[in-house]
């Protein structure tokens, strides 16, 4: 079992009682420039518990917790550990000090095994001050074990999947043996088994009277795992409870964005029209395996199922990004056999990837200059497209997609996650979109992100546009989708509509047991 390390009482404080704060933080600024990120936030956390800290992209939840874990200094105000003034000056001292973090996107050594990404930089070793691998070895098979992963730890890190990386990224946190666990979006690339594994792990250590800090934008994990509740908005403390009974979203999302009266948008009835995409037992390398499914104009279809079961490959494949070794796939009334992903574009059938920052946007480049991009590469002679066309292109993508932006000529890595995805798929507004495929597109977004995506979405189905939708949120495509195609080892096992798409069909489908 994971142990909490020397100096905790044996255990926390019973039912009833109050537990004590062990971590005090009052008053945090910090400043980037001119650019204010926190302005005078007070947070308090408290033994044995998960505190889940919520608040929209930017609003100052993950340099709150680097200020924390050493990773920042902070501008202003006063932090105490267990009642004594807590003073860091680099990661190091605040691990010393029990203060560890797990990242959202993982730093790993790529060419390195997992088991020296675990221990890099906290080695264990003999007394003679020589490398313990084998003690190393074993802890880190004993910590990924905790987490119900069978990760080959020989294996270069650089290999694994998004969400082995990620477990490799919390069980470097986890092996440190923590006082405070900050766990920052932990769950954005894991599969809902590995979730469950990740949950059972915490409460084992806050049973022992560890602490825990869990940055979440799905509210269904933080009314799960979390006791306390924080909300930040624009560098501030919002408001802060203690949870009971089913979590307030209205309150959330007031606190969020400051409007009281905030609400989700709604989107118009749809009327979905003829079939515009088939595809007949389609195979695309191990992950695709023989696919038949239909497409409708103005329809939203949901891929659902455990990660790693081809999604993610299969709309690669439809999009032109990955060779298809066999079966039809069928544009309209005609066969199609895509070599690049232009193929498919020209035909106004674009892809979304699932990440954004590698395979979405170009970083470095302006808001104008990535919406404008696919019209660049699609014309013929693109160094006679004029300028204002371009810029008119981009204002219209803003204010159409509601991008927070200070303008075309912002730099898009400035802007939060959810504004950077609005990005991407206004990029291709400048295309005749006849198909949307979009993998996982809410991804490390908030809450009210997420709700303007799916609205984005919606509107562009009200105007004929279909939607094939991977989300590795289930609840995302119950909310809404019109059809569930759940995957199984690269093939649909089940399809699910109206009364049927419920969460305990799409799981049982998703572990295979429709395929039986």
């Amino acid at each position: 079992m994971l142990s909490s390390p020397e100096g905790l009482p044996a255990a926390p404080p019973t039912d009833g009682e109050i537990a004590p704060p062990l971590l005090i933080a009052r008053g945090i600024t910090k400043h980037f420039g001119g650019v204010v990120a926190l302005a005078g936030v007070d947070l308090t956390l408290r033994q044995g518990r998960v505190l889940g800290l919520l608040g929209a992209n930017g609003s100052g939840k993950s340099t709150l917790s680097r200020i924390i874990a050493g990773e920042l200094s902070s501008g202003g105000g006063e932090m105490h550990l267990a009642g004594a003034p807590l003073r860091h000056a680099s990661p190091q001292d605040a691990a010393r000090l029990g203060i560890v973090i797990a990242h959202q996107h993982p730093s790993l050594a790529p060419d390195m095994p997992v088991w020296e990404n675990v221990f890099l930089g906290a080695e264990l070793s003999y007394a003679g001050g020589f490398i313990d691998r084998a003690k190393a070895r074993r802890r880190t098979t004993d910590v990924l074990s905790e987490l119900g992963s069978r990760l080959d730890i020989a294996a270069p890190a650089g290999t694994l999947t998004a969400a082995g990386q990620q477990l490799v990224e919390i069980a470097r946190a986890l092996a440190r043996r923590p006082r405070v666990l900050i766990l920052d979006e932990p769950t954005a690339a894991l599969a809902a088994a590995e979730v469950g594994h990740l949950f059972a792990a915490i409460r084992r250590l806050t049973a022992e009277g560890v602490s825990v800090i869990f940055i979440s934008h799905r509210l269904a994990e933080i009314d799960t795992i979390c006791d306390d509740i924080l909300v930040m908005r624009n560098g501030r403390t919002a408001g802060a409870w203690t949870t009971s009974g089913r979590l307030d979203e209205g309150r959330i999302l007031s606190l969020m964005t400051g409007d009281p009266d905030a609400v989700l948008r709604e989107v118009g009835e749809r009327r979905i029209g003829e079939p515009v995409l088939r595809l007949e037992g389609l195979r695309a390398g191990p992950a695709v395996r023989g696919v038949d499914l239909e497409l409708r104009r103005s329809e939203i279809v949901g891929l659902a199922g455990l990660q790693g079961q081809g999604q993610v490959e299969l709309l690669e494949a439809i999009a032109g990004d990955r060779r298809i070794d066999g079966g039809t796939l069928w544009h309209k009334d005609r066969a199609v056999s895509p070599r690049r992903p232009r193929d498919m574009i020209n035909r106004g059938i674009c892809l979304v990837p699932d990440d954004r920052r590698r395979q979405g946007l170009f970083s470095g480049e302006t808001v104008g200059e990535n919406i404008g991009y696919v019209l660049l590469a699609l014309a013929p002679r693109p160094w006679r497209l004029p300028a204002e066309k371009l810029a008119a292109l981009a204002t219209r993508a803003i204010r159409r997609l509601l991008i927070k932006t200070d303008g075309p000529d912002q730099t898009v890595s400035a802007l939060s996650g959810g504004n950077q995805q609005k990005v991407v798929i206004g990029k291709w507004l400048a295309t005749d979109v006849e198909v949307m495929l979009l993998s996982d597109p809410t991804k490390g977004v908030d809450v009210h992100a997420r709700s303007e995506i799916y609205a984005i979405i919606g509107e562009l189905a009200q105007a004929g546009t279909a939607a094939l939708v991977f989300a590795s949120d289930v609840q995302e495509l119950l909310l809404h989708c019109d059809r569930i195609l759940v995957m199984y080892e690269g093939r649909i096992v089940e399809e699910l509509s109206g009364d049927a798409m419920t969460e305990p069909r799409v799981m049982t489908a998703a572990f295979g047991k429709a395929a039986a």
